[in-house]
């Protein structure tokens, strides 16, 4: 499509749709919540289409009610159904129950919606995503094909019509369907790429809007996955320098860095035992290992112990990390099918992805570049759809203040992404956080000051004074 045009329709006002009819609620769960479906088009381009659902749960103020605050914990493949009906304590905080309606939606293609059903399992251990070889490489794009045609057949129409885009549209529409004219938003992780493309597309109807361990969606696939492997390395190196501080951490007196080399090195070479399972590769090894470090520092003697208990000959915790990380057949998925339209990978052969694996193991020499966003650019290579709704320069006017939240050392989502991100923002807010060392992927319920600082602001609407940082 010619450049001039594509920025043309890109400026271009969302269709309209036929207004949702109001939600029909019921009672649900164990804790008081509300559950019900609203019905959306299938492809936002022909709103008069066919329909498909979309699941909602809402708790309702408990106090003085502000208003209504959708909340999404990231992925895409979270839950926020779930989450919000049956835990609702991990998702927000006592204050925001008590001042909001708190309203879930699953996305299209997650949980109770209409989901994305695959019938080949995303992650194959005899299939490499750090291809040596171009016999190897060849391997990954015939196996990233194949699960993609498996999850055309299993899901249809709606495999193409699940980017971020369609998604924002989405929660407009149920913002409709409450009948609320402005809606408070709460994000996490991939949450920040819905929030963002929801405040781009529809700036007037966002009250507040908080953004936590953000994406900056404008970035080329080759920044993302270069900038993620130094966070992820920083976060390792870290969590060494953590168990050298701490006698309670099963590895210290010894070279962290030396024994996690060691381990992986062997696990390359012979998949690790499983007491009870499959044996686990050097490559989930490590991936397994950047989960915990998502977790830091709640999470680092688990770490410890799942290498001290590896290196002895059963990978039984890492294991059991890997069962929900890399198997879980709903979230994968959903991750993988979402990601493939929201990220153009850049990689036309074998080369370009040699020369970025090249890259990246200089930059990340123990966890050899190893990432989500490795994942899903090595995960796309191959697949049958191409991106709907790829990086591009992205900036967003005319919604009220809106506050953006990295920590200091985030393997995830680096600080330099929330940076830009607010950039891209006109008139937004910058919270870092370095409570707790500034670890771990995103803060809110993570860390004290954070999470009261991003409270307050979704409350008042009254951003943090510029230069706040949580220490």
């Amino acid at each position: 499509m010619n450049h001039a045009l594509l920025a043309l329709v890109l400026a271009l006002p969302p269709t309209p749709a036929p207004a949702p009819g109001p939600v029909s609620w019921h009672s649900c769960g164990e804790q008081q919540a509300e559950c019900g479906s609203v019905a959306v088009p299938l492809d936002w381009d022909s709103p008069d289409g066919p329909k498909i659902k979309l699941s909602v749960v809402r708790r309702k103020a408990t106090g003085e009610r502000l208003g209504t605050l959708f909340f999404n914990p990231g992925g895409p493949g979270g839950q926020a159904v779930m989450l919000l009906r049956d835990y609702p304590s991990y998702a927000v905080s006592g204050e925001l129950l008590r001042r909001f309606d708190v309203v879930g939606i699953d996305p299209r293609g997650v949980g109770e919606s209409s989901a994305v059903k695959c019938e080949r399992p995303v992650h194959d251990p005899s299939v490499t995503e750090f291809p040596q070889t171009l016999a190897g490489y060849r391997a990954l794009v015939t196996h990233n094909r194949t699960v993609g045609a498996s999850c055309l057949a299993g899901t249809g129409r709606l495999l193409g019509e699940i980017d971020t885009t369609s998604v924002a549209r989405d929660f407009d529409a149920v913002r409709a369907a409450l009948g609320e004219s402005k809606i408070s938003f709460l994000g996490k992780s991939y949450g920040t790429m819905l929030g963002t493309e929801y405040a781009r597309l529809f700036p007037g109807k966002v009250r507040t809007m908080a953004l936590d361990g953000a994406v900056d969606h404008s970035l080329s696939s080759e920044r993302l996955v270069a900038d993620a492997s130094v966070a992820v390395e920083d976060s390792f190196e870290r969590f060494a320098d953590w168990c050298a501080q701490t006698p309670t951490c099963a590895l210290h007196g010894r070279d962290v860095t030396q024994v996690w080399d060691d381990l992986v090195a062997r696990a390359e070479r012979e998949p690790i035992p499983v007491k009870g399972g499959r044996p686990l590769t050097g490559e989930e090894l490590r991936y397994v290992a950047y989960v915990f470090l998502n977790q830091l520092p709640e999470y680092g003697g688990g770490l410890a112990a799942g290498i001290v208990q590896a290196e002895n000959g059963n990978a039984e915790i890492f294991s059991s990390v890997r069962g929900a990380a890399l198997e879980d057949a709903a979230s994968t998925a959903a991750y993988r099918s979402i990601l493939c339209l929201d990220i153009a990978h850049g990689i036309s052969g074998y080369r370009d992805l040699r020369a970025r694996l090249d890259r990246v193991r200089t930059l990340s020499p123990h966890m050899k570049g190893t990432s989500e966003f490795w994942d899903m650019t090595a995960g796309c290579v191959g697949w049958p759809i191409p991106p709907t709704n790829p990086q591009r320069r992205l900036e967003v006017r005319g919604v009220p203040p809106v506050l953006v939240i990295g920590n200091t050392h985030d393997p995830a989502t680096p600080l330099s992404w929330a940076r830009s991100l607010s950039s891209h923002i006109r008139g937004s807010g910058l919270l870092v956080n370095d409570e707790n060392g500034g670890n771990g992927h995103s803060s809110y319920l993570r860390a004290s000051c954070a999470t009261a600082r991003i409270d307050e602001y979704l409350v008042s609407g009254t951003l943090p004074p510029t230069g706040t940082i949580c220490r």
